[in-house]
């Protein structure tokens, strides 16, 4: 019976420490150093944001048959920081199911907020505006978030011009990531 006992400790023990999924991006650059969320979640969904993006444009067939992150940013950008995009068409498995696991933490989230659905005064939000190497595009983040006018949509010209930014800026690109994708597909309902 001790020795039932002991497997079974051991079992419970090696599956309470399995990921709830299986991370495809752990090998890819680190981004970013910010609390407030779990960070290999967050670097799994930045890179999976990065990856079906390009995966849609380059199914686009409009110039090029390869990911191309860059290009397929700046065609991104346009209508995703304005939430103009068919996200379902977008969003990859893997994404949707971490979408899921972000919808866990409670803090990044604002669902009574009608222009956004992500949580500007969070840890996290907060980081990564902090650490926005643009320090125009910073400045007018945080004023528009301590006025709590925030938004994409109001945000999205700014976006659009600095966008760019993003690749020496993983700060910047994470952000883009949530406040232009994840807090999109938030209301999507992938069941239908």
């Amino acid at each position: 019976m001790k020795k039932y006992s002991i497997l079974l400790a051991i079992a419970i023990t090696i599956l309470s420490c399995k990921k709830p999924i299986e991370y495809q991006f752990a090998d890819s650059p680190e981004t970013i150093n910010c609390k407030g969320i779990d960070y290999d979640l967050a670097h799994e969904a930045y890179y999976s944001f990065r990856q079906d993006i390009a995966t849609y444009v380059k199914d686009l067939h409009i110039g090029y048959d390869y990911l191309n992150y860059k290009e397929s940013l700046g065609y991104y950008i346009y209508r995703g920081a304005q939430g103009n995009f068919d996200y379902k068409e977008v969003a990859s498995p893997h994404t949707i199911k971490l979408l899921k696991l972000l919808k866990e933490n409670a803090d990044l989230w604002d669902t009574t907020n009608a222009k956004s659905n992500i949580n500007y005064h969070s840890e996290f939000i907060t980081c990564l505006v902090q650490n926005i190497k643009n320090k125009e595009v910073k400045k007018t983040m945080t004023s528009l978030i301590e006025s709590n006018s925030m938004s994409p949509s109001i945000f999205a010209e700014n976006y659009r011009l600095n966008v760019f930014d993003c690749y020496d800026d993983n700060h910047f690109g994470m952000l883009i990531a949530f406040d232009t994708y994840y807090q999109y597909l938030y209301e999507v309902d992938f069941n239908k």
